[in-house]
């Protein structure tokens, strides 16, 4: 019997011992789970935060670059389209009736032309919303002002039924593009800019594709692309940031293509 008793006491020590470990095994793994839970809430915080801030920065890049193109536009054309017009007022002369009509309307044209250009301009700083525009005619317009310079030949194509993103994630597209065409403007020595829009049924895809100079893609440090903090590396983690992919293709002499894919998700697409 008192075998039996001190088996039992032994049993149910053991028995005890084996919970409190079991308890203290459940307790410990909530503890884990719970800061780990908090890590993981603190860590997606931080890249919301860092999203955020990037968003930021790209919207402030926009606006920088639309006035950069405005002060250059003011100063480069319209400035000198009313300064002609000023010219040709103060050498007006009433005497003679016919050669003050030629220049009323020498002036009159240049006023006209100074107001379309004003115009665009206005068009300029509307196309900064993306929100209103859409990336499709906000690109067009990029390309159709690269083309007033007189200094390119550009084409764009549109493929599929545009489909909306978020405004965040247009607003880093557009910006890519945008780093794109400057590229071309500063390093490239091109005459022709291409840009396809295609929307498939399940990813954006941009190509930009220009006949300038190229570069070797293996030595980006060097590349023309990477110059002036315009690195291929700040468009490609640009791309990642809205889950797509930025492939660069250049060979030099033989131009420079650069395709932006960006597939569609929930979290994409804008409702």
């Amino acid at each position: 019997m008192a075998t039996e008793n001190h088996d039992i006491f032994f049993m149910i020590i053991g028995g005890t011992i084996v919970l409190l470990l079991l308890l203290c095994f459940i307790i410990s793994f909530l503890f884990v789970y719970k800061a780990r839970q908090e890590r993981h809430k603190h860590d997606m915080q931080e890249i919301k935060k860092q999203y955020d801030q990037e968003i930021l920065k790209t919207q402030l890049e926009i606006k920088e670059q639309t006035l950069k193109n405005i002060s250059e536009e003011i100063h480069d054309n319209v400035g000198q389209v009313l300064s002609l017009a000023v010219l040709n007022l103060s050498a007006l002369e009433f005497k003679d009736a016919e050669k003050a009509s030629q220049k009323v309307d020498n002036i009159t044209r240049l006023i006209e032309k100074a107001v379309s250009d004003l115009r665009n301009l206005s068009k300029t700083m509307d196309a900064s919303n993306i929100a209103q525009v859409g990336l499709a005619a906000i690109i067009q317009f990029e390309l159709e002002m690269l083309e007033k310079t007189g200094m390119y030949k550009t084409a764009f194509t549109l493929s599929g039924t545009e489909k909306r993103l978020t405004a965040s994630r247009e607003i880093v597209i557009y910006r890519i593009v945008q780093e794109s065409l400057n590229n071309v403007m500063k390093h490239a020595q091109a005459t022709s800019v291409e840009v396809a829009l295609v929307f498939s049924a399940t990813h954006l895809v941009i190509d930009m594709a220009d006949n300038g100079r190229g570069f070797d893609i293996t030595n980006t440090n060097k590349g023309p692309i990477h110059r002036n903090g315009a690195g291929i590396k700040n468009m490609t983690n640009r791309a990642t940031l809205i889950g797509g992919e930025l492939t660069i293709k250049s060979v030099p002499s033989y131009g420079t293509r650069v395709l932006l894919t960006v597939p569609y998700t929930a979290d994409t697409i804008h409702h």
